[in-house]
């Protein structure tokens, strides 16, 4: 598929200075940026990316005394749907790596105490990585829930989900759960920002095209030996099953998300708890979905709802 996505900026303030960074798409092995562009009436502008997880984003920047801040950036995305064979997967071998860093803890992604705890009890009488990464996504299926109530996307805060029992949330917190009980147990795993382009043929609730400023979406990856990196989504699979879709709907969903992804889902990065570049004032960014903004070293909130800020998706070429 071949779909066009572009920020709208136009904001209105007194003046102050503004630098902002927008997520924008990568390039993967299953999907590839065609072209990008950006104008507007910035005092400076770029893309860049961080040292750490190579994160793309376009910077802007608007000097004191600017009192509108006008950008459009626009990028076109070629994707693919992604179906893993899993024959070899969790097949005995050595990591990459590259690989190696997605079994380490982060602020929000702990893997020790009560998490390992969990992990173990889990994965207890699996002797293989596949079996293993199954169980820990069956798991999450069956004991977590949407909650609808939660601002955006949540927060992903692991140790405060499990720690006092409430296992719910959204996209985010659903699939960092996933991701910090994968590495406790072993599995090198991260979630994937991204967001939704396109109408899903699997459910109604699963795509957006058009005005996509609320379409964001956290994805997983487990990476598996013979295998490479697996999708994994069971936060969409929690979303259908809440939203009392019906059961043969749930179940197509269940099935295909556990190695599956429509083409209808851009990606922008996997960085957590990370730094950009050019480096904000404030600390380490949790998560990079959502514009992040700041003046004079505070934070500037821009997320769905603010005015002058928009997304647009538009379908070039679908198969």
């Amino acid at each position: 598929m071949k779909v066009e996505i572009t920020y709208r900026i136009a904001l209105q303030d007194s003046g102050s200075p503004l630098s902002l960074w927008i997520p924008v798409p990568a390039n993967t092995g299953y999907q590839s940026v065609l072209s990008r562009r950006h104008e507007g009436n910035y005092a400076q502008a770029g893309f860049f990316s961080d040292p750490l997880y190579g994160a793309p984003a376009l910077y802007a920047r608007w000097q004191e005394g600017a009192d509108s801040k006008v950008l459009s950036v626009t990028i076109e995305v070629e994707t693919r749907e992604r179906r893993e064979s899993l024959t070899q997967a969790g097949r005995p071998g050595e990591l990459p790596d590259d690989v190696r860093p997605f079994l380490d803890p982060t602020a929000h992604i702990p893997t020790d105490g009560i998490v390992r705890q969990r992990a173990e009890e889990i994965v207890a009488g699996d002797k293989n990585l596949l079996d293993k990464s199954r169980a820990i996504y069956d798991w999450i299926i069956e004991n977590t829930h949407r909650d609808f109530q939660v601002a955006w996307c949540g927060l992903g805060d692991v140790k405060t989900m499990i720690e006092s029992g409430n296992l719910c949330g959204k996209c985010v917190d659903i699939n960092s759960l996933l991701v910090a009980l994968a590495r406790a147990a072993g599995l090198p795993a991260r979630e994937v920002f991204g967001i939704r382009a396109a109408e899903s043929r699997l459910g109604p609730t699963l795509g957006r095209s058009g005005d996509i400023t609320n379409a964001q979406h956290c994805k997983g990856e487990m990476y598996l030996s013979g295998a490479g990196w697996v999708p994994v989504d069971p936060a969409d699979v929690v979303k259908v099953t809440d939203e009392k879709q019906p059961s043969e709907v749930v179940a197509r969903v269940r099935d295909y998300l556990f190695g599956g992804a429509e083409d209808n889902w851009i990606a922008f990065n996997y960085a957590r708890d990370f730094i950009l570049n050019p480096a904000q004032a404030g600390g380490p960014l949790n998560y990079f979905m959502y514009p992040y903004a700041e003046s004079e070293g505070k934070r500037v909130e821009l997320k769905p709802g603010n005015p002058g800020y928009t997304i647009l998706s538009r379908v070039l070429e679908r198969g």
